[in-house]
């Protein structure tokens, strides 16, 4: 069995910085001497593109595994960080709902792509789309965890965190193992109305919001045109010690022990 820690980065809303946290907190988490493993199964492929992969030129991305063309080792690209690799996105996932509307246990797909696949990893973080359709579905059964990034510029944001949450509620009815983990406010200016309307509405929900905010940056932007996480692009700025500080809540401080062969 797996003793990897699988963490769905989710929102149902694009724009509040998903992709952009998830790929930072793997980044973080290689720093410390883990391995990560970052499974891109939005279909704008951004954390894939974030990490300086192209998925156009990739021989193997996910699609190819959700369509049985492959198994998922073929579309992984390691070291795309130190200590990260990554499933690799494609664009064409977007065909991929249309694909699995009409099978038996469609929402099951991923899980069963990463079965046995994961014994190398300490952290999986998998990318959703900015939708709760049938691919977040599967990656909501794939994962025992849901991390919900919040912009908080955004005056919906907290209607959003309700409904994916909602969503969890479901899966659960069903018997499917997942829970929200933590809530990451995200693009965070406390001088912002904005800012203190959502943080009291998220805390009077009781929804379990990660200690760390992490700060509204040009950085995060400049570091996604460069195609590298922050904390390597700038590894002193603001945004990267919040990100590392999430790292810290969601991973363990130091690196499983070895067995030896």
């Amino acid at each position: 069995m797996s003793t990897s820690r699988v963490i769905a980065v989710a929102n149902q809303k694009g724009g509040a910085g998903k992709s952009t946290i998830a790929v930072n907190v793997a980044a973080a988490v290689g720093e410390r001497g883990l391995r990560a493993l970052v499974v891109d199964v939005d279909p704008q492929a951004d954390a894939t593109t974030m990490l300086g992969i192209d998925p156009d030129v990739q021989p193997r991305t996910l699609y190819d595994v959700f369509v049985g063309a492959c198994e998922l080792p073929e579309a992984i690209a390691p070291g795309v960080a130190p200590g990260v690799d990554l499933a690799v996105g494609s664009e064409r996932m977007g065909d991929v709902e249309l694909t699995l509307a009409g099978e038996m246990m469609r929402e099951r797909y991923l899980a069963d792509a990463l079965a046995g696949q994961l014994e190398d990893y300490d952290l999986v973080l998998i990318d959703c789309p900015p939708n709760l359709g049938l691919l977040t579905v599967n990656a909501f059964c794939a994962a025992p965890e849901v991390l919900v990034v919040v912009s908080m510029t955004d005056r919906n944001a907290y209607k959003g965190a309700l409904a994916l949450l909602a969503t969890v509620n479901k899966l659960q009815r069903k018997g499917v193992n997942v829970a929200v983990t933590g809530i990451v406010r995200n693009n965070v200016d406390r001088h912002r109305s904005t800012y203190r309307l959502l943080n009291e509405a998220l805390a009077e929900a009781r929804l379990p919001l990660l200690r760390t905010e992490v700060p509204l940056r040009a950085g995060f932007q400049n570091a996604v045109t460069a195609g590298v996480p922050l904390v390597h692009f700038s590894p002193d700025h603001i945004g990267a010690q919040a990100i590392r500080n999430i790292a810290g809540e969601l991973a363990p401080l130091t690196a499983r022990p070895k067995v030896a062969a």
